[in-house]
């Protein structure tokens, strides 16, 4: 009998402890591994909720010179579209938030202008277009009509 018991705690000190605890390592693992998948998706989710978001409001973080010279380089790929005025940045604070507006007057035939805000609306993720505006001004010198389309720009930035 004393022999059976002598044994019975060898067995279980060499093997069945050693089981248990590889047991409850691979337990462990498989919690981690669920959360880290499951922490994988959330963060998946928040970058296309992020990308949401900088598509709507204008992408956070870019000094307003930058967005200004981001705009007139878009703007100079279009062949049959001349910038004809970029006017100075304005900023805005109101409820905590900075508005930063940037205005940019194109002319050329109106398929061109129009490609180019549709590029602007599709492509440009620097910033939001939320006005634009055609105007057909007559030049009496030239006696030719001129087509320019205005388009105004914001960004949203949380106030310091």
């Amino acid at each position: 009998m004393v022999v059976g018991v002598l044994l019975f705690f060898a067995a279980n000190k060499r093997s069945f402890k050693v089981t248990r605890q590889a047991y409850n390592q691979v337990r462990q693992l498989e919690d981690k591994l669920n959360y880290v998948n499951s922490s994988t998706t959330d963060i998946g989710q928040t970058q296309v909720e992020l990308q949401f978001y900088d598509k709507i409001i204008g992408e956070q973080g870019v000094a307003p010179e930058e967005i200004q010279q981001q705009i007139l380089d878009f703007a100079t790929k279009y062949e049959r579209v001349l910038v004809y005025n970029l006017d100075e940045i304005h900023i805005a604070e109101s409820n905590g938030f900075s508005v930063i507006s940037n205005q940019l007057t194109l002319e050329g035939d109106f398929n061109s202008l129009l490609d180019a805000v549709y590029a602007f609306e599709k492509e440009f993720r620097f910033s939001n277009i939320v006005s634009v505006s055609f105007v057909k001004e007559k030049e009496y010198q030239t006696r030719k009509n001129k087509l320019r389309v205005k388009i105004i720009f914001q960004n949203y930035e949380k106030s310091n």
